[in-house]
């Protein structure tokens, strides 16, 4: 295949992670002459979804010469023991989510480095859970990464502590492998409120068709396990505590951007919060970006080539 003048290979292979052993699929895409490479980029998808997804914006950036890097999180696409383990984060639970993302970085720079003969830059980009996992990655290794993107971040919101303690109970009568209507509700009940009228997951694109093929896919329409939803609440209160940051790299460039019609960013002030707490932690290079009528998955939008591009300015910036 060859997108921007430039030809392009994948490679799909298996990471062993050094949490539990358990094996994470990985996705590598990227100019098919490394002497057209410029750089690294990793990305990090959401909650109920895979790395597949991705492919049209990673091609468009090997377009543009970045070797791209993808992996199913535990529990999602291909990184699962059994089918009935999609959802269920197993023993590593969300550290292991950063973990696993942080092993992969260091195997891509190793990689990169073994075909061009340099240490590249690395840009980390993260979706919506992928959003939380990869600023929960900074607060230990900022330094590892030259810049960070911020996707569809959600927003803090609060209860979570009452929320966490609820899971416990019922996991305590059910086991961490039950799939509970409830607790799915109270996590996603607010975002599908807001555009309840144009039906299911209408909350995550403003594109009639997108939603469509969402909701036919069954690698994203499925229900966390107590596992699962346990870890997402712990993996939300780890990235919005205040404090426990390294700061090894506090010039360290991050962009947030989000729809403006997301309704995980609950609202532009709720957004800026966010955007804030990393401010407040000593980061000095922090910026955000909301795109007017844009809802959950800016990435997959009718207007996702404007959104491309932005990204691609500053990554290169």
């Amino acid at each position: 295949m060859e997108i921007g003048g430039i030809a392009m290979k994948e490679e799909r292979y298996t990471h062993v992670s050094k949490t539990d052993g358990l094996e994470i699929s990985v996705l590598r895409i990227e100019p098919d002459n490394a002497s057209e490479i410029k750089g690294i980029v990793q990305v990090v998808h959401g909650m109920n979804e895979y790395k597949e997804r991705y492919i049209p914006f990673i091609q468009y950036l090997v377009g543009k010469g970045y070797l791209c890097v993808i992996h199913d999180h535990r529990g999602h696409g291909q990184s699962i023991k059994t089918p009935d383990d999609l959802g269920h984060m197993y023993e590593g639970g969300f550290e292991a989510l950063i973990d696993d993302t942080h092993e992969i970085t260091l195997e891509i720079k190793e990689y990169a480095k073994k075909i061009t003969g340099e240490d590249l830059p690395i840009t980390l980009a993260g979706h919506s859970m992928g959003s939380m996992v990869v600023r929960s990655y900074i607060r230990k290794y900022d330094s590892d990464i030259d810049k960070l993107i911020v996707i569809g971040c959600p927003s803090k919101k609060p209860g979570m502590k009452a929320g966490l303690l609820l899971i416990k109970i019922i996991k305590l009568f059910k086991g961490e492998r039950f799939r509970s209507h409830f607790v799915a509700s109270l996590v996603l009940g607010d975002f599908e409120k807001r555009f309840k009228s144009e039906g299911p997951s209408a909350w995550v694109n403003s594109d009639p068709e997108e939603v469509k093929k969402y909701r036919a896919d069954p690698l994203c329409i499925y229900m966390f396990t107590l596992n699962g939803y346990e870890n997402l609440v712990r993996l939300t209160m780890r990235t919005y505590t205040d404090g426990g940051y390294a700061m090894k790299n506090p010039s360290l460039p991050i962009r947030f951007f989000s729809g403006a019609d997301d309704p995980c960013a609950i609202s532009e002030k709720d957004f800026n919060k966010a955007v804030e707490l990393l401010k407040k932690q000593g980061y000095t290079n922090v910026k955000g970006k909301m795109y007017k009528g844009l809802r959950h998955e800016i990435l997959n939008e009718r207007e996702k080539d404007t959104v491309y591009e932005d990204m691609l300015s500053f990554i290169e910036s």
